[in-house]
């Protein structure tokens, strides 16, 4: 593995995160659609599903994945001894973008949440 302390390598591991920020984020919108119930604007869940932990676990991976790609994407944008500077900035829009979609979608499951109380 090498050092993080390069700027080169910091972009490039800028990008991979930033980019595997998006999964989880699609698997907690999916799971939301899912469950999306539109006679009542609502997204339904039952009291001793595990529904909320998972989709807000997918949530929270998502933005700290896109955090870290923002942040080492940010930390070695236009730095002398950076070769890949491309990838610093892909690496920092992709995360800033990243951050943005996470936070709206935790506040779209948050204001659209109903817990179903069943038995």
């Amino acid at each position: 593995m090498a050092s993080l302390r390069r700027y080169d390598v910091q972009a490039k591991y800028s990008v991979i995160l930033s980019v595997l920020a998006i999964l989880p984020l699609l698997a907690a919108v999916a799971a939301c659609f899912r469950n999306y119930v539109s006679e009542i604007g609502a997204i339904q869940y039952g009291k001793g599903s595990p529904f909320m932990l998972i989709v807000l676990a997918c949530i929270g991976l998502a933005g700290l994945l896109s955090g870290l790609g923002l942040l080492l994407g940010f930390n070695s944008a236009e730095q002398r001894r950076n070769d890949a500077n491309a990838k610093s900035w892909l690496g920092f829009f992709i995360g800033t973008l990243g951050v943005c979609l996470t936070i709206i979608v935790f506040a779209g499951f948050y204001f659209l949440r109903l817990q179903i109380n069943t038995g």
